[in-house]
């Protein structure tokens, strides 16, 4: 067969839409509204209306729902006790995990309730009531016995449902007797540890049982004694409601409770039943300020704390339009601290890390009390500062005795960030009047300091505060302790623009840090300090010209180095181009840092892999295209353990040189240079298809820049890649449709590469060949490469090469050189006819019988294209229109437009 000339500037001209010029944009006049006039004249930009974007009027201002959320923020008191309701739960279930206690736990077999050797005896109801009333000398037995953790819940657990059976059988008495030795356990402190989560056990089945009583006396009043329906008692009842019958059995229960001697079980006890005081009376504040005088007496000041707790939680249950019981559980459990700060034969007897514990012990009381008297809202918060001695002439006014430092911690906790602006100055003349163990003061200077972050005071007292605050914080010798502070007070010094204070904050830092190893407790906390730093700085040139800034950089190790390093990197790409050669190399260490620091099991991994990748990226020498290129040296060498890296370092080379060929000839060593850096770099990247994709593009740049030769090497290497190509194991991601597209542009590209030694042509073979040994190599694939490499050989036959690019500095006059060579027109038709006889055994290889007969189609066309209209053509293409027809419908479109296609180019040949 013959390959038929073509003249492709004819075809172009012929085959092109015609083309008219226009003054202005197109799209500058379709969605311009009629208000708009368009000038063509002019160069200003003209906005159209874009169909992706979305109108005005469909953008949501969220200052238009202010008003509502200011509306939907007033909670009614339903919502606040659903709240209340939450947060207890979430605080009830972060309490033992506070405190670590070991698996045994010693008690006094005094409560022998626990061990499971209570004795039952068979006394009448009012013996058992009698008795239940307490034995005043059960507490003195004093023999202690080792109980395992899990053995003292599963015991609770078995009591709890005792007392359930107990009362479903109508044995009260039972019930009473039960929940009153439950009850008792919480006497015991010694198991300080273990405290908090048996308070919790303890507590539940209070609950369990003042839910029992409530329904008995609730039934009673909404049912008689044979059943006959009376009333229905709403939410809001009130005492006249009750029947007289409810409310004797109401008062009968809160009697036996009064009778029980031991002052702990009496008050959970009737803390328990307490809301069925409304059975009785409307107003029930009276029975818990009462109850809160009663906790006076207890001495043990853990079991008075947590009493103090239950009843805080209790009273929520309540409708008391007063907080004041609150106030004055604060005051007892104040009272109870300062008896242990102050206890001078404590101290005598080195118990201060005892009392510690205590205190600790006592710090959820505190929590969850100071939480609830601010989380109703029943009060103004000035109004409760009132209570709890602000505005007073004296620190000790209104209490009887001075603040513990605890105390005050909690409660500034609670106040609102405005509250505490207002009273700054007070609230730094009580922390200096209080000096006690029961909270370090840097703690409260801490968080002073993050409350006027959220609302800071008035510009003009802002020096004043600091100036205050400055004066203590300077008197800290440890580096820990200033870090703690001064952290919490740079957001106001910023925000402010105080750079004296910034200063001196910052000296102080070096001069604690001063030949010292940070440990790990003082990174964390410097690290915060260096990050606010970091964001106040306009730009990273800025942060890099600062002394401070890198000497506090220099105090970081380890994670918190990394994550500052992380932060700087990000802050460095977040805008354009980064030109500063010191700042380029800063940041060239600290992307090798982050390199060497990758750990792909980490989940941050791509983060830093991601920014190392952007700022070699958004690295910009200007002109000096010569550093540019060494910079990329020095990348390859330093972060070779990615392989993306890798691949953008390509890229970019070719970016270098395709801009150099751009803007001078002179260049063209330089081109050379990022050619050959190209070329060394690909094979240190394991995907040959990523391989096979940059060499392709490497190719293109060297024929931008004329360079043939090379172009012809990198297309070597190309092919290959397809030779140590792997479809297994780790590259099964790898599509055919890839290596097609590749393999096809791969040809194409060697109608630019022309050479009169038979170079063309050895590529080609050398591609069949591989195609032909490689058993990934599908018959599909294999046909459609052979097409592109007989559209290859019939373009190098014609007289004229096919126009390249405008770009490209390429000899046009190869084809002069070339056509009319015998050899090269024989080395040509040789190739094509190995090309034919593959592709025809290819086609017939493919199993699928559609494809098979698309692939056939496809060939049928490529050889009507290529070649002259003769019998022998005729013979093939018939034989191939023969498979598709053996293969597809008859109505199949591809088929139809085939046989049509090859019917006119035969009839117009004649």
């Amino acid at each position: 067969m013959e390959f038929r000339r073509r003249d492709y500037g004819a075809e172009e001209s012929a085959f092109s839409l015609p083309r008219k010029a226009v003054k202005e944009h197109p799209l500058l006049t379709i969605g311009a509204s009629p208000s708009v006039q368009v000038d063509s004249t002019s160069h200003e930009k003209v906005d159209f209306e874009d169909p992706l974007r979305a109108h005005a009027v469909d953008v949501i201002d969220p200052s238009s729902n202010v008003e509502r959320r200011d509306t939907t923020s007033r909670r009614s008191s339903e919502e606040v006790s659903q709240l209340s309701a939450k947060e207890w739960a979430v605080f009830s279930k972060t309490l033992p995990q506070k405190f670590s206690c070991s698996n045994m736990i010693t008690i006094s077999t005094a409560l022998d309730i626990v061990s499971g050797n209570n004795r039952e005896s068979n006394k009448s109801l009012a013996d058992l009531h009698l008795e239940e009333l307490e034995d005043p000398e059960m507490m003195v037995k004093e023999e202690k016995k080792a109980i395992t953790q899990h053995e003292y819940v599963s015991r609770l657990q078995e009591l709890k449902a005792k007392i359930g059976r107990a009362w479903k059988a109508d044995d009260r008495i039972n019930a009473l007797k039960l929940s009153i030795k439950v009850s008792r356990l919480l006497i015991d402190t010694s198991i300080s540890q273990f405290y908090p989560t048996l308070f919790l056990l303890v507590i539940d089945i209070m609950d369990m049982f003042g839910d029992l009583v409530w329904e008995r006396i609730k039934k009673k009043a909404e049912y008689s004694e044979d059943g006959t329906f009376l009333c229905s008692l709403s939410e809001s009842f009130l005492s006249v409601h009750v029947c007289s019958e409810a409310k004797e059995t109401c008062y009968n229960w809160f009697c036996k409770i009064g009778s029980i001697r031991e002052l702990v079980p009496r008050i959970y006890l009737e803390l328990a039943i307490l809301r069925c005081r409304r059975f009785l009376e409307d107003h029930q504040l009276s029975s818990v300020h009462r109850l809160a005088r009663m906790m006076r007496g207890l001495s043990d000041p853990i079991a008075s704390a947590y009493c103090h707790l239950y009843m805080a939680y209790r009273a929520a249950f309540l409708d008391c339009k007063d907080n004041g019981y609150l106030i004055m559980s604060i005051s007892n459990i104040n009272l109870s601290l300062r008896r242990i700060i102050f206890d001078k034969e404590a101290r005598q007897n080195d118990s201060h890390r005892s009392n510690k514990l205590i205190i600790h012990l006592m710090e959820p009381a505190i929590e969850w009390i100071m939480k609830c008297i601010f989380m109703d809202g029943r009060q103004k918060a000035n109004d409760i500062l009132v209570e709890f001695g602000f505005g007073s002439s004296t620190l000790d006014s209104t209490w009887k005795v001075p603040w513990t430092s605890i105390i005050i911690h909690h409660l500034l906790r609670q106040l609102p960030s405005k509250i505490v602006s207002v009273h700054v100055f007070e609230i730094l003349e009580f922390f200096e009047k209080i000096e006690d163990f029961s909270l370090t003061q840097l703690l409260n200077y801490r968080l002073l300091g993050i409350k006027l972050s959220e609302s800071p005071p008035h510009h003009a007292y802002v020096e004043a505060v600091l100036s205050k605050v400055m004066l203590v914080v300077s008197q800290y010798k440890y580096l820990e302790e200033y870090l703690v502070v001064t952290n919490a007070y740079l957001d106001i010094i910023l925000q402010c623009s105080m750079d004296i204070f910034l200063s001196s904050i910052l000296d102080g830092i070096l001069k604690r840090a001063k030949d010292k190893r940070a440990n790990e407790t003082e990174l964390d906390a410097l690290q915060p300090i260096v990050m606010k730093l970091l964001q106040n700085f306009s730009s990273i040139e800025n942060a890099f010209a600062s002394d401070h800034f890198m000497a506090l950089c220099e105090l970081l190790s380890g994670v918190s180095k990394n994550l500052i390093n992380l932060h700087i990197l990000e802050k460095a790409t977040r805008s354009g181009a980064i030109c500063d050669p010191i700042s380029i190399q800063l940041l060239f260490e600290i992307s090798k840092v982050l390199h060497d620091s990758i750990d792909i099991i980490n989940e941050d991994y791509q983060q830093k892999l991601d920014l190392i990748c952007r700022f070699i990226q958004m690295v910009d020498f200007g002109d000096d295209r010569d550093y540019h290129l060494t910079f990329l040296a020095k990348c390859r060498a330093a972060f070779s353990y990615f392989d993306v890296i890798m691949d953008i370092l390509v890229h970019l080379s070719n970016n270098l040189a395709t801009g150099a060929i751009k803007g001078s000839s002179k260049f063209s060593n330089f081109v050379k240079a990022c050619v050959a850096f190209s070329e060394i770099t690909i094979p240190s990247i394991p995907s040959q298809i990523r391989c096979m994709k940059l060499f392709i593009a490497t190719a293109e740049v060297s024929l931008f820049a004329g360079l043939v030769s090379h172009a012809k090497g990198l297309l070597n290497s190309a092919i290959d890649c397809l030779l140590c190509l792997d479809v297994s194991g780790s590259h099964r991601s790898i599509t055919e449709d890839e290596i097609i597209s590749l393999t096809c542009k791969l040809c194409n590209m060697l109608t630019l590469v022309p050479d009169i030694n038979g170079g063309t042509a050895l590529l080609q073979r050398r591609l069949m060949s591989i195609l032909d040994h490689q058993p990934w190599a599908s018959p599909r694939l294999k046909a459609k490469v052979l097409c592109a490499i007989i559209h290859v050989c019939a373009r190098l036959y014609q007289n004229l090469l096919p126009q390249p690019s405008n770009c490209m500095k390429i000899a046009h006059n190869n084809e002069m050189l070339l056509y009319g060579d015998d050899l090269y027109e024989e080395e040509l038709s040789l190739v094509t006819s190995a090309a034919l006889q593959c592709l025809f055994k290819a086609i017939q290889q493919q199993p699928a019988s559609t494809s098979r007969g698309n692939l056939a189609l496809e060939a049928c066309n490529c050889l009507v294209i290529n070649f002259k209209a003769t019998d022998v053509l005729h013979l093939k293409c018939t034989e191939l229109i023969g498979i598709a027809g053996s293969c597809l419908h008859s109505s199949d479109p591809y088929l139809n437009a085939s046989v049509k296609f090859f019917n006119r180019h035969f009839q117009s040949s004649q």
